[in-house]
């Protein structure tokens, strides 16, 4: 008996930590109205990552480490420290990819599906677009943890990849502390952003693409 009512309370205790409920419409709103305006004025931003990713086939999470500059309207750099050296780079509609063995350069105007996957990168380290997104459908959620969007998207070609999207957000609604993505394979990717600083100043030769 006693184990019953121990393994009842710790079932409820788990529960409660995750537990989400979803906003109103017009609470959602004005969620949304307070991430876009901290958006709005979001300059630059640049912070440490860990990424883990869970796949089907793999016993064990994947875990890499880096570091993310970004400035508006659209320069992005994304550089994977450990355990290899991997960098991304956005530079309007350029996108460089590199690595110790190889490096390349793709048009994004040309190519529709980078397009789409490089939208979700900017819309996900800044939380803006979810005001007025043709892109997604979006929900607010508030957990134990705080506020999260949910954004299930509406193109054919993001469709075909993610199921749904997770940003979450620090308490004060005024930055990203991660991105969550769940692929349609059924891997999903867990982006948390740590040391975040914005509004500095950043050299604009980090997003070079040679």
């Amino acid at each position: 008996m006693k184990k019953y009512v121990l393994l009842s309370l710790l079932l409820a205790f788990s529960s409660s930590m995750f537990s989400q409920t979803k906003l109103s419409l017009e609470q959602q709103k004005q969620i949304i109205d307070r991430i876009d305006k901290a958006a709005s004025g979001m300059k630059s931003m640049q912070c440490d990552f860990v990424q883990t990713k869970s796949m089907k086939l793999l016993k064990r999470d994947m875990q890499s480490k880096g570091v993310m500059y970004f400035k508006q309207p659209n320069l992005l750099r994304w550089q994977y420290t450990s355990p290899y050296d991997y960098i991304f780079i956005l530079n309007n509609n350029k996108v460089g990819i590199s690595s110790v063995k190889s490096s390349k350069t793709i048009d994004v105007q040309k190519n529709k599906m980078f397009r789409q996957i490089t939208n979700i990168i900017l819309k996900s380290i800044t939380g803006g677009g979810l005001k007025s997104s043709t892109d997604f459908q979006v929900e607010i959620y508030n957990s134990s943890t705080g506020y999260f969007a949910k954004m299930y998207p509406k193109k054919k070609e993001v469709k075909q990849i993610y199921d749904v999207i997770e940003i979450y957000f620090n308490q004060e609604l005024t930055m990203v502390s991660g991105v969550k993505m769940y692929e349609k394979t059924g891997d999903v990717t867990m982006v948390s952003l740590d040391n975040v600083r914005y509004n500095l100043s950043i050299n604009e030769e980090l997003f070079k693409i040679n």
